[in-house]
């Protein structure tokens, strides 16, 4: 092709998220010679807007819950206009207003995203025949965890290009903090406290009410460990900072809502938990080792797709209260020395095989190679 490849990304919002996350970042990242993007929000925009390049049009539907039609004829009056060649949707509420917006028209390239391990209503019958009808029609279907595409096809999904591409992180950002406890001192937590964090927004299956309950049974032997919590927005905010702010541990624990730049809250921390039931991978582990972390990573995530256990922390049934409360305190005890051991370990993990650039050149080859084919 003569030209930059015209995309589309089609999301629900830019709201703080993993996926939107690695999304700003990938577009930031294109060439312009190569690739022109635009963003379409089926429901809302979010501050993630403000971290897209200016070149980058985001268009917003302002859909409401549910399936509506008039949605259909936005997607189909915006993808006529646009001239796009490749539309790349996320998750399958984009897949299905797409082929809508398409149906007995010439379509752009369609690649398609999943970014989570399937669990509950994604299970559903439903939704499984409706990505088998809708499956098909795209030139590739990406995941972001070789876990799961094993899912995928152990429930019978096949595809001639099914695959994953796995997130990356900016290391020249995500770094470890010079002065720990200065970066402490200047988000006013205490500076020679340990201090075990979780960066999320408040969905149930990120499973922050476990996380305090397990939190307030071990602190009470651990007078020294404190709680942080990056994040907003989601089902579960006002039941989980309704807890925070009755437990007897409240002095303990700092919710610091959501960070545009979450870089200097890894920093004060001593170890990211990730106590979720369920992700596709979890961003906030390759940030997280990127600045020096150990994580002590439930093992139902992906993570072990890229961090090892032991080595660059413990990756293990969370799944209880009490298993959670365990990890807890294993990660508490454990000496300085080698909560830094495994850091660096992790750091360096991570910057010799978690690129951001490898990830837009994935993705980049990706769209430019479907328009060729």
């Amino acid at each position: 092709m003569d030209r930059p490849v015209r995309l589309l990304e089609v999301v629900d919002s830019l709201q703080p998220g993993g996926m939107e996350n690695v999304l700003v970042q990938v577009l930031s990242r294109y060439d312009p010679a190569q690739i022109i993007s635009d963003v379409v929000c089926l429901s809302r925009g979010g501050p993630f807007e403000k971290r897209l390049p200016a070149s980058t049009k985001v268009h917003v539907i302002g859909k409401e819950a549910g399936f509506n039609w008039k949605t259909v004829r936005s997607m189909r009056e915006l993808i006529q206009s646009g001239g796009y060649d490749v539309v790349h949707t996320h998750h399958l509420g984009g897949l299905i207003f797409f082929s809508l917006a398409c149906a007995l028209r010439k379509r752009p390239v369609l690649i398609h995203s999943e970014h989570t391990i399937w669990t509950g209503e994604e299970l559903t019958r439903k939704k499984r025949w409706q990505r088998r009808v809708l499956y098909p029609i795209a030139s590739a279907v990406t995941t972001v965890s070789q876990q799961q595409v094993d899912q995928m096809q152990a429930l019978g999904f096949r595809h001639r290009q099914m695959f994953p591409i796995i997130n990356g992180v900016d290391s020249a950002r995500f770094r470890p903090a010079e002065d720990k406890q200065a970066v402490r001192r200047g988000l006013q937590l205490d500076p020679d406290a340990c201090w075990l964090g979780m960066v999320a927004r408040f969905g149930p299956w990120k499973r922050h009410m476990d996380l305090i309950e397990a939190f307030e049974n071990m602190a009470g032997d651990h007078p020294k460990v404190n709680l942080l919590l990056v994040g907003d927005g989601g089902p579960e905010k006002d039941r989980v900072l309704a807890r925070l702010e009755a437990s007897r541990y409240r002095s303990r624990m700092h919710w610091a809502g959501f960070q545009l730049d979450p870089v200097p809250c890894y920093q004060a921390m001593d170890v990211l938990v990730v106590s979720s039931s369920n992700e596709g991978m979890p961003n906030a582990v390759l940030e997280a080792m990127s600045c020096g972390l150990p994580v002590m990573a439930n093992d139902v995530c992906g993570v072990r797709e890229i961090a090892e256990d032991e080595k660059h922390g413990w990756i293990k049934d969370l799944s209880t209260v009490e298993k959670l409360e365990k990890g807890l305190r294993q990660a508490a005890e454990a000496p300085q020395a080698e909560l830094e051991r495994r850091g660096r370990a992790a750091m360096l993990h991570v910057q010799d095989r978690f690129s951001m650039s490898a990830t837009v050149d994935k993705y980049r080859n990706l769209f430019c190679q479907s328009v060729c084919e």
